[in-house]
Order: C-alpha cells, then structure tokens, then sequence
C-alpha cells in the first residue's frame, strides 16, 4: 500500500506558498516522506520564497513614467536620449556620447543614502559599446554619473523625501552607432548587516523590473517648440 496523501490543509498551504517542490512532495504518499518531513519541507521551502519556479520569480515590466517603489527609492523613469554635448559633464574621448535614462528620483528611506547605491539601483543592459563594464555583483552596466537636470550636478547624497529630476548617464564608445534601444533594468536594496561588518547598510541589488525602451537623440525645449 501506498499510505494516505497529505492532509488537506497542508496541500493548500503548499499551492499557496508557489512552491513547485513543495506541491509535488506533498502530492507523493506520506508513507514515502512522512508527515514530519513534509511539514520541515513546506517550512523551509516557504522561508526562501517557496522555491518557485523562475518565470513566477522574473522582474516585472518597466513603464514610462510610472513611479515604482524599489527600496530605499522610489524611481520614474521618463525617457531614452543620446547626446554628445552636455554641460558639467566630461567624456574619456571627445568622439564618445552619452546615453541618459532621465529619470525622477526620490529616496523613501528616513536618511541620506550615497550616490554609489543609487547607481546600483539603475543600470543599462543591451548596448553596445558602452564604455564602463558591468560588474559581478550588480546586473547590466552601472551609470558613469548621475546628474541633476537643474544643474549638471552630481547627485550624492540623496536626501530623504525629496524628489530630484536627474539623468543616470551612461559613456559609449563614439566609434559605435548611437542605440535605438536600449534594457533599463531597476535594483531593490535590502537594509541589514554584513557577513563581515556588523553596520546595516543597502545590500543585495536585485532586479525587479526591467524594460526595452527606445532611444532617441535628446533635443533641446527650442527645437521641441520650433517643431510643435
């Protein structure tokens, strides 16, 4: 004999939790895992996400200008650009452009939060030839600086409760066509201590939400008027 499935309340409690591994441990005889067993699964399962399969755990789609909360920010992302000429801010080559995802940036936390976070919390994916590599710990191609749009000036630190219109600007080599495209992928931070250091602090950027957005060369409010 196969023995009884598992009882009714902890099978929906396995198709609540999303877990793939946990529904089918628990559809199997308890005879083959035993009640103790099945409890410890579903437990351990639910404490690290259920175990859920890849597509359900997928970042979510991006929209324009749409404000999205991604811990310790809140971002709206407005638009694409490419430019060559932008004042306060210098190349590594004069035959390179810049790539900006301008973007409203408001920080959600009750302090300050470094500027080093912030450009975790937004990078570029899908470009060629951008200058900056990406790197281990972060997904896609961090910004080479974030400037505010009032002045060209680096936005560090990010005060709380304040909402500030920025660019997270990105270098590509002028030897490649600018993009038409390009993947903006957004990163939540989680609050809490290092492995090595006791300090909390902003780890673990993970992407939540990410989107294909055109690209255009950026113009500027007098050529947007003398075309309208």
């Amino acid at each position: 004999m196969s023995g009884p499935a598992a009882p009714p309340d902890l099978r929906a409690r396995a198709r609540a939790s999303g877990s793939l591994v946990a529904r089918r441990a628990l559809d199997q005889p308890l005879r083959r895992i035993g009640i103790g067993g099945a409890i410890v699964l579903l437990a351990v399962t639910a404490a690290f996400g259920g175990l859920r399969e890849q597509a359900e755990d997928g970042p979510e789609k991006l929209a324009v200008d749409v404000p999205v909360a991604v811990a310790p920010f809140e971002l709206t992302v407005h638009r694409v650009v490419w430019t060559t000429d932008l004042p306060g801010q210098y190349l590594s080559d004069d035959g390179n452009r810049w790539v900006g995802v301008v973007a409203t940036v408001r920080n959600t936390s009750d302090a300050g939060v470094l500027g080093v976070t912030l450009q975790d919390a937004l990078t570029l994916a899908d470009v060629e030839g951008l200058v900056q590599e990406p790197r281990a710990l972060v997904p896609g191609v961090r910004a080479t600086s974030i400037a505010l749009l009032e002045d060209g000036s680096s936005l560090s630190p990010v005060q709380p409760g304040l909402s500030y219109e920025a660019a997270f600007l990105f270098e590509q080599d002028g030897s490649v066509a600018p993009p038409t495209s390009a993947t903006v992928l957004l990163q939540q931070h989680t609050w809490r201590s290092g492995s090595l250091d006791p300090t909390e602090t902003w780890w673990d950027p993970t992407t939540t939400l990410r989107a294909a957005l055109d690209v255009r060369e950026a113009r500027s409010d007098a050529d947007e008027e003398a075309e309208s």
